[in-house]
């Protein structure tokens, strides 16, 4: 079963491949974030993005930026992401992450999209 992530206006933008790693990719099968034990959401560049809770994606400050979705079957657009090959650039070792503020009821104005490119490490160049 695929998760599927989803901005606040639920627009399907990104899926967490079933690698083990749960490893968040763009469409296009590009990695640009993964989720550890405790749930926090890191960049591929290492840098804490935020964490998920009760099916939720949230920024450092709170503010929820997508949602968890569970898809019982590959959407057409995913099908070809699903074979993506693992980034020939490792992730970045992670920084601590900080405590997490009080939820807030509000939604990020950051799309989700630019919230996950902010953890994208570029291709080499060459």
């Amino acid at each position: 079963m695929d998760k599927i992530l989803h901005d606040t206006h639920g627009t399907p933008v990104a899926f967490i491949a079933n690698d083990g790693e749960r490893t968040i990719c763009l469409w296009d099968g590009h990695p640009v974030a993964y989720i550890d034990e405790l749930l926090n959401c890191y960049g591929w560049n290492g840098q804490y993005m935020g964490w998920i809770e009760d099916g939720c994606l949230f920024d450092p400050k709170g503010q929820s930026v997508g949602y968890l979705k569970y898809q019982p079957s590959p959407m057409p657009s995913l099908e070809s992401a699903l074979g993506f090959l693992p980034p020939e650039q490792p992730k970045h070792t992670k920084c601590p992450a900080p405590s997490r503020p009080e939820k807030r009821r509000v939604a990020s104005r950051q799309t989700l999209v630019a919230f996950l490119k902010a953890g994208a490490v570029d291709a080499p160049k060459g």
